[in-house]
């Protein structure tokens, strides 16, 4: 059973659909916690993740094939997964719960997926947005321990709901001005920026859209100085990338991803 992927049929599609319908106007809904291992499994042992599998890769060398038919026999036995043979008999593929199915469906049918990775001195955390325009936002925290923690909800809750993530200790209180700078002078003078240098938490947020083969990236810094938002991509007169840092409110931050993962 080394090659078990999940079938995606209209039962899956179905199982998908009843995720986004736990959906509540102004909350988030948990759907499903699973670990590191037990995605793996599920999703195709060779499938590539975007997401990171902190904990497997703590484990260096271990055999992930083996990891994940071991976490596989435990959702087995507690009748989380079942196997069905396929039709002409010759292997087995896998067949889950809705609450398990319908994530992993929703995560690999996205129309825009955004990355947010979060560094502070206790290390990294991560949080991916599955945007289904029209429908709603399937959520998975990834902690440092391997749990992958799902939920959905609103589009327009998505803002509230990073907040925290982004500013975890409410240092964004008032806007500001903006600062440019070009992308050489920014990696040269940074480490002399209190904005940037004092900064406690440092995210990342990456989104890139179905139709757009365009990677866009925000960083935000958060600390004593306030809360500054750095993009790029914009271009000065002689044609060369700048980068502008800008100090942002409460109210700049909260509308910071929907912003980003927006359709055009």
């Amino acid at each position: 059973m080394d090659q078990q992927e999940m079938r995606f049929d209209s039962a899956d599609v179905d199982a998908a659909q009843g995720v986004m319908g736990r959906i509540v106007p102004g909350k988030s809904t948990r759907v499903v916690a699973l670990t590191d291992e037990q995605v793996l499994i599920l999703d195709g042992v060779e499938t590539e993740q975007v997401v990171p599998l902190p904990w497997l890769d703590e484990q260096g060398d271990a055999d992930r094939s083996l990891v994940g038919r071991v976490a596989l026999r435990s959702m087995l036995s507690q009748g989380l997964v079942k196997t069905l043979p396929t039709a002409d008999g010759s292997d087995v593929t896998l067949e889950a719960i809705p609450e398990i199915t319908g994530p992993l469906v929703l995560r690999r049918t996205a129309q825009a997926i955004m990355s947010v990775e979060r560094t502070t001195s206790l290390g990294k955390s991560w949080v991916f947005c599955y945007v289904h325009d029209g429908l709603g936002i399937l959520e998975e925290d990834v902690a440092d321990s391997g749990h992958h923690r799902f939920s959905v909800y609103s589009q327009d809750h998505l803002g509230e709901r990073l907040q925290g993530f982004l500013d975890p200790t409410s240092a964004a209180v008032l806007s500001g001005r903006t600062r440019t700078f070009g992308v050489g002078q920014f990696e040269a003078e940074a480490a002399s920026i209190p904005e940037v240098a004092e900064a406690q938490v440092v995210t990342t947020l990456a989104v890139v859209r179905a139709e757009a083969e365009e990677i866009v990236n925000v960083s935000v810094f958060a600390g004593p100085q306030g809360v500054f938002v750095l993009r790029g991509s914009d271009r000065d007169g002689s044609g060369n990338e700048t980068l502008t840092l800008t100090e942002a409110g409460a109210a700049d931050l909260r509308a910071l991803p929907g912003s980003l993962v927006a359709a055009p």
